[in-house]
């Protein structure tokens, strides 16, 4: 665990403030959940809660099914990081914070088909074809998926499209 040095005081409702720095650093937002342990030390800590991590099995067998009979990389995020991911580019993405452009799309909640181009999927840039698709659940956007070919990859809208629908009505149940 490490250590920050910051103090705060618990007013009389029993509110905390995180700092600036640290929700800045752990990309906390104004409306983000958290979910709250103790551990076996009485220590209280604090996890930023996605609702898109109870689908880790899930995400990575659908990653893998689109890979294995496409011959793409293709990758399931939360809001911060990459949860599921299969293909050629796996070791590079998977478990990776995703990048401030991932972000922007993330709250944008559009989806993006280039070919030919350039992303900033973790601090590093891939140059390609790529959909990236916004994951909306109950309203929220929880998390992308993200599909990446060195061939034309427009044809595959509806493929992506399924996903993101399969995986929103599943986190809906």
């Amino acid at each position: 665990m490490k250590m920050s040095g910051i103090v705060r005081r618990i007013d009389n409702l029993g509110r905390i403030v995180i700092p600036k720095e640290i929700r800045k650093t752990l990309r906390i937002q104004n409306g983000d959940n958290l979910e709250i342990f103790v551990d076996e030390n009485d220590n209280i800590l604090l996890k930023k809660f996605s609702q898109i991590d109870k689908l880790n099995e899930i995400a990575q067998n659908i990653t893998e099914a689109v890979a294995t009979s496409s011959n793409y990389s293709v990758f399931i995020a939360n809001n911060d990081e990459f949860i599921a991911g299969s293909g050629k580019l796996k070791k590079e993405f998977l478990n990776k914070k995703i990048s401030n452009d991932l972000l922007k799309i993330l709250s944008s909640r559009d989806l993006i088909i280039k070919s030919n181009a350039k992303i900033k999927i973790t601090e590093e840039e891939y140059q390609g074809s790529f959909i990236v698709s916004p994951i909306i659940a109950g309203g929220d956007a929880i998390g992308l998926i993200i599909v990446l070919s060195s061939n034309n990859i427009d044809n595959e809208v509806s493929i992506v499209k399924v996903i993101t629908t399969f995986l929103a009505k599943y986190i809906e149940q």
